[in-house]
C-alpha cells in the first residue's frame, strides 16, 4: 500500500493530501476552498491566501510541528516507520494529537471532506506501522 504514496516523517500521506494536490495542479480555487475548511477546523488562525497555503510536502529539512525532523533516529530513515525505535515516546505524542484532530474532523467536516482528511492525515499510526513492518522484515533477511 504505502510504496506508491509520498509518506512524511511523521505518516501524513502527501500525494493524498487535498493542499499538496491542489498546489501540484496550481489549483487556486481549490486552495482557496482548502484555505476556509483549515479555518473552520482551526487548523489556521485566519483564513490564508491561497499563495500562503501551497505545499510541496513534509521533508527533513522543513520546520515539522511535530519536532520530528531533529529526532537523532531519524538520520537517512524517510520517516518514523523505518525505524528501530518505533513507535518512540514522541510518534506516540503525534498519534496522540492526531486522534484529537480525527474527532474535530468528524465534528465539523462533511462525509467527503473527512474522507479526504481521513486518507491523508488521520491513518498515521496505521500507515507507520505498516511501514515498520516491513523494515524490520526486510532487516530479518
Amino acid at each position: 500500500m504505502c510504496n506508491d504514496l509520498k509518506i512524511s516523517i511523521c505518516g501524513d500521506v502527501c500525494s493524498e493530501c487535498p493542499r499538496f494536490i491542489a498546489t501540484e495542479t496550481n489549483d487556486t480555487a481549490e486552495l482557496e476552498k482548502i484555505a476556509e475548511l483549515w479555518y473552520r477546523l482551526g487548523f489556521r488562525d485566519s483564513i490564508l491566501s491561497s499563495e500562503d497555503l501551497k505545499c510541496t510536502g513534509c521533508s527533513k529539512d522543513k520546520i515539522c510541528s511535530y519536532n520530528l525532523n531533529n529526532c537523532e533516529h531519524l538520520n537517512e530513515k524517510n520517516n518514523c516507520g523505518e525505524c528501530d525505535y518505533f513507535p518512540c515516546d514522541k510518534i506516540t505524542i503525534v498519534f496522540q494529537k492526531t486522534d484529537k484532530t480525527n474527532e474535530v474532523c468528524k465534528d465539523k467536516c462533511s462525509a467527503s471532506e473527512y474522507k479526504e482528511l481521513s486518507r491523508a492525515f488521520l491513518m498515521k499510526r496505521q500507515i507507520l506501522t505498516e511501514i515498520n513492518e516491513n523494515y524490520k522484515r526486510e532487516k530479518e533477511v
